[in-house]
């Protein structure tokens, strides 16, 4: 998810993987390279909460790949 903020002139976005099989993800700071039918993406990110299945990263820096006409 994408979202732009009239209070900010940076983009917020967070990415909410899901797995099939439980695991155990450390709550830290990681690089994530994203690639999907909509392109690639890249950016820094924090883990920010996870259940074991579904993981929740919050970014924490520009998302590249991503157009600001895109959005």
């Amino acid at each position: 998810m994408v979202v732009r903020r009239a209070e900010s002139p940076d983009l917020d976005w967070e990415l909410i993987v899901r797995t099939s099989e439980h695991c155990a993800v450390e709550q830290a700071p990681y690089d994530l390279f994203l690639s999907g039918p909509e392109g690639s993406f890249s950016g820094p990110a924090i883990l920010v909460r996870s259940d074991g299945t579904s993981h929740v990263f919050r970014g924490a820096g520009d998302l590249g790949g991503f157009a600001e006409q895109d959005f």
